[in-house]
């Protein structure tokens, strides 16, 4: 039997449908429709798992239910997270909140930790975490910083990657190009989180877990580029771990 992956749902809600950008498809449809890009269960079976989506729900009982009858975790990407979530008022540039989904990713981390599955979290997936585990975002960063020479809105740049780390062990480094879309990113990291990737300016872009809890956060979008290995391997240890629960 293939491991079960649960992926968490992107949703209309918080601004409508989002317009399709140059780093390429869009991450969550239209008012009144939830779902995932079929890039993400494509990434997961070809890594020899299973997808099954979460939907945003106001119900506890129904995202521990479905996090109990899974084997790992994969949050996708998406609008921004709630400001108030991490204690901080909206900046203008904030866009396509849904406060449901945030209740229901934010429970899906814990109740998965709660369990030791692994976690994959990709672009909104690694400000999630941050968040769920009591880290703050920087809301817009172009603001922040203003000196980047890089575009958060589509342009593939380079990474460094901290030796000796679980990605590390993924990629090929200690630099790799990646792709990008995003305008928010890690400020103040959780508390048992480590960044292990980081743009030249400084914008962190891979978190894992201090104490080697199978977790990874990646800024990028590995699941827009499956065709090249590199991507493919945070989809491939994401159900090879998941694989060793309740194994």
């Amino acid at each position: 039997m293939r491991p079960v992956i649960l992926l968490t749902c992107g949703s209309g809600l918080g601004g409508g449908a989002q317009v399709a950008s140059a780093g390429g498809p869009v991450d969550f449809g239209p008012p009144g429709r939830m779902g995932v890009k079929v890039q993400y269960v494509r990434g997961v079976e070809r890594a020899g798992g299973a997808a099954l989506l979460l939907p945003n729900t106001p119900h506890r009982e129904v995202v521990v239910s479905a996090v109990a009858a899974c084997h790992g975790l994969l949050l996708t990407g998406g609008g921004d997270v709630e400001p108030a979530r991490y204690g901080a008022e909206p900046h203008p540039a904030t866009e396509k909140v849904d406060a449901l989904r945030d209740a229901t990713e934010i429970l899906a981390v814990r109740e998965a930790m709660r369990r030791g599955l692994p976690i994959l979290g990709i672009c909104r997936g690694i400000q999630l975490l941050n968040v769920a585990l009591g880290g703050t975002l920087v809301q817009d960063i172009a603001e922040c910083f203003p000196g980047s020479a890089l575009n958060h809105r589509g342009q593939d740049h380079p990474v460094c990657l901290q030796a000796g780390t679980l990605l590390a062990e993924l990629w090929p480094g200690p630099e790799l190009v990646v792709n990008s879309r995003h305008h928010q990113g890690v400020a103040d990291l959780a508390a048992g989180l480590r960044a292990v990737a980081w743009t030249s300016d400084g914008i962190v872009e891979a978190v894992e877990a201090g104490d080697g809890y199978p977790l990874l956060g990646l800024q990028c979008h590995p699941e827009d580029l499956l065709e090249k290995e590199e991507f493919m391997a945070p989809f491939r240890w994401l159900v090879e771990r998941a694989g060793r629960v309740g194994a």
